[in-house]
């Protein structure tokens, strides 16, 4: 055996061995910095189209889906590169890639299903950042459109998320549609005769000023020897404060009533 020809060839081993780790290396730091890059370009660039598209005609919807789309492309392009930091076989690639899509797809599917829902949303547009909405038995502001969930405010100052496949497939309802709310009170305890108690509502806020052009709605919820009680829904324009006027003007017409509201 020729030991100098075995230590030769065990340097020129170690010696590739060597520069494999010292490029693999190189090529991870690179990748790092790759990914570092692509996370600081993402989020100013996806915060620049939701804020330049919001002030155009196109609405806060679209802004949020460009956006969305900005983070995705940046990251893909960073994948890329790191890719092909790494010496990948893109052949080899798209055949792991095409299996791994099936797989995912199975693994994923109500990700998936809230991701495409999320995009039809955004683009369909059923409602906008700022309106009030209702979707099964959650209430409340649009704060946010995310590619998985919509982001709600409820009249508790609780931050709720909805799926976005519970939204786009359930019935909803978008109470800032119209730019229109209700202010629905409740008087409880009216001593006027009954004929004259819906008569004396709608005088007594005749000329509100609510700007909605529709007339108050009074439903009589209870009679009994107690006194009369009754649910007046009055419909203002949205962003307008009426209710101090309706109340003021209930109690002054029914000083014995007891009132209650609340705005939808």
């Amino acid at each position: 055996m020729d030991l100098n020809a075995v230590w030769d060839n065990t340097k020129a081993q170690f010696a590739e061995a060597y520069q494999d780790l010292v490029g693999f290396g190189i090529a991870a730091v690179e990748a790092i910095l790759v990914v570092i890059v692509a996370m600081m370009v993402a989020r100013p660039l996806r915060r620049r189209a939701r804020g330049s598209l919001a002030r155009t005609s196109l609405g806060a919807n679209v802004g949020a889906l460009a956006a969305h789309a900005v983070s995705i492309g940046v990251y893909v392009l960073a994948a890329t590169f790191v890719l092909g930091l790494f010496g990948a076989d893109w052949t080899a690639l798209l055949a792991v890639l095409s299996v791994s899509t099936v797989a995912i797809s199975l693994a994923f599917q109500d990700v998936l299903k809230n991701f495409v829902a999320g995009v039809y949303v955004l683009l369909e547009r059923p409602f906008s950042i700022g309106d009030r909405i209702r979707v099964r038995d959650f209430e409340g502001e649009v704060e946010g459109i995310d590619i998985r969930t919509t982001v709600l405010r409820n009249p508790r100052g609780e931050r709720v998320l909805v799926p976005n496949g519970i939204v786009f497939s359930e019935i909803l309802v978008n109470r800032s549609s119209y730019r229109l709310r209700q202010t629905t009170l409740t008087v409880e305890g009216i001593r006027t005769p009954l004929p004259d108690v819906e008569p004396a509502i709608r005088r007594t806020l005749a000329g509100l000023d609510s700007s909605a052009g529709r007339p108050p709605e009074v439903v009589v919820q209870k009679a009994s020897d107690e006194g009369a009680t009754v649910q007046v829904v009055v419909w203002h324009a949205d962003g307008t404060e009426v209710e101090p006027g309706i109340m003021t003007r209930l109690r002054e017409e029914f000083p014995e009533a007891t009132i209650t509201t609340a705005a939808a």
